[in-house]
């Protein structure tokens, strides 16, 4: 995929989940629209100077330059008040009492949702390839998949998991910024 047509999926993209995400990691509106704007103009800046290794993964990029933003807007906050940041403090990235009860709650329904997919290849590519990060090249080896192969049965079971989710009323940015790890 070359930069305009990631630069033109990007525009495309439903970014409202991580916009949410932003807002209830940083508890303010107007500063995680800022954020997320930082986020989009500095991931297009590199987009365009080809700085981006893999144009087609633009809006994972997106989500991990305004996860840094963030991070960097929580230290900027605690320099304002406390004056100076202890290193402890910076990397403590504390979620509150409720995350526990909302992180079982999904890996229970991601858990369920991957039960329901229709065939024992579609579960072993997306726990082996999503959740524990298998290398596409190892996987093709060891299903005896092409590469090009590998991304239509991939794409087909994603679509498949989607649709899963959908039937039981969800849209894609529910579950943006969930750890998938504790599906495992």
């Amino acid at each position: 995929m070359d930069a305009r047509t990631a630069e033109d999926a990007l525009r495309r993209e439903d970014l409202a989940g991580l916009r949410t995400l932003l807002e209830r990691k940083c508890g303010n509106a107007a500063t995680a629209d800022e954020l997320l704007s930082d986020a989009i103009e500095t991931s297009l800046r590199k987009l365009r100077a080809g700085e981006i290794a893999r144009p087609e993964q633009l809006v994972g990029y997106v989500y991990r330059v305004a996860l840094n933003h963030w991070r960097n807007w929580k230290r900027t906050e605690q320099v304002r008040r406390a004056g100076s940041v202890e290193a402890e403090d910076l990397a403590s990235d504390e979620a509150p009492a409720t995350a526990s009860i909302e992180r079982a709650h999904w890996a229970k329904v991601m858990r369920e949702v991957l039960e329901d997919l229709p065939t024992p290849r579609d579960r072993e590519l997306i726990v082996a390839f999503y959740l524990d990060e298998e290398e596409r090249d190892s996987l093709c080896r060891r299903l005896g998949l092409t590469p090009e192969h590998f991304n239509r049965v991939i794409y087909r079971a994603r679509e498949r998991f989607r649709e899963l989710l959908e039937k039981r009323g969800f849209k894609r940015g529910d579950f943006l910024g969930i750890t998938f790890a504790v599906v495992g």
